[in-house]
């Protein structure tokens, strides 16, 4: 399978499979004082590990965790709701759209 084929299929999955488990168990995210850990934090750390280690696999999971709750901050939400919102959700999809275009720039290092 080609690479970025596969990497735009795992990005896609995990953002679905994170968008279904939180929409039918909408559970709070971990606190640490008052600092809030979201599944964005995540993402950004797997992102950073696929790229170290060269594995498109771990990357394309990162960067979906990531770019799924990207449009909740740039948004401005808040809530769980939020993060279902009209412009939470036009924001994701623009954003999946973006990967799928540069999804070959995406994969320079590979």
């Amino acid at each position: 399978m080609e690479t970025n084929f596969l990497f735009f299929i795992i990005f896609t999955a995990t953002i679905l499979v994170a968008r279904i488990f939180l929409y039918f168990y909408p559970i709070s995210s971990p606190t640490i004082g008052n600092f809030r850990i979201h599944h964005y934090m995540y993402g950004l750390v797997l992102a950073l590990v696929g790229v170290f280690l060269g594995s498109v696999v771990i990357y394309s999971i990162g960067l979906g965790l990531f770019i799924d709750e990207f449009g909740l901050l740039i948004g401005g939400g808040k809530t769980h709701k939020d993060n279902y919102s009209k412009l939470s959700l036009i924001i994701l999809g623009a954003f999946v759209i973006l990967v799928f275009i540069f999804r070959n720039q995406l994969l320079f290092w590979m």
